[in-house]
């Protein structure tokens, strides 16, 4: 009798999970919007430097969000983006000091776990989705030091989950791209890889 039950559960989730699948014709729902719209620069900018409207559609957040810096950013800067009801969904740090130091402690801390290269034009420096199952707010996360006018500069962006089905390291490195080239403009320097 029990095992009646599990054999007709079994098959009532396959049926439900197949049937959320198709629509009316029997063809696979596309994805939605979200999960194929790339990451584009646009303002506003959360921390000055990434993309409020791109960064709500990586990851779904629909929350008020506010950036704050940690204090004045003479030759480094610390930024969260919080929510009221939640921790901190995007972390923003840069710095000119220590770069090469500081990309290397990551590729050691990171070593044991899958991590990407950047693309050359972005710099030095690795991304890695942390698998958590949850547990860290901020999975995704990206360093890439470069060069900007006669300095070099280093940006960490650590930021939550993106939609099932987006490309988290694909949208790590565009939106490293965009902070790169906010940086050179706030800055007034032109980045370059490093």
């Amino acid at each position: 009798m029990i095992f009646s039950r599990v054999r007709f559960g079994c098959l009532l989730v396959w049926v439900m999970s197949s049937a959320v699948a198709c629509d009316g014709g029997g063809s696979v729902q596309s994805p939605p919007s979200s999960v194929k719209e790339r990451v584009a620069d646009s303002a506003p900018y959360l921390c000055a430097l990434v993309p409020e409207r791109a960064f709500r559609t990586a990851t779904a957040l629909s929350v008020p969000l506010t950036s704050d810096w940690d204090g004045a950013q003479t030759d480094n800067g610390l930024c969260l983006a919080f929510s009221a009801d939640q921790k901190a969904p995007l972390g923003l740090t840069w710095s000119y000091l220590n770069g090469e130091e500081t990309v290397r402690f990551q590729q050691k801390k990171w070593a044991d776990d899958t991590t990407y290269r950047l693309p050359s034009d972005l710099g030095e420096g690795l991304a890695v989705v942390i698998p958590t199952a949850g547990a860290v707010a901020r999975p995704n996360y990206v360093i890439a030091l470069f060069g900007c006018g006669k300095k070099r500069p280093w940006i960490s962006i650590d930021f939550a989950p993106v939609v099932r089905g987006r490309d988290a390291v694909q949208d790590m490195f565009d939106f490293m791209r965009i902070a790169e080239k906010r940086f050179g403009e706030i800055h007034k320097c032109t980045p370059r890889p490093s």
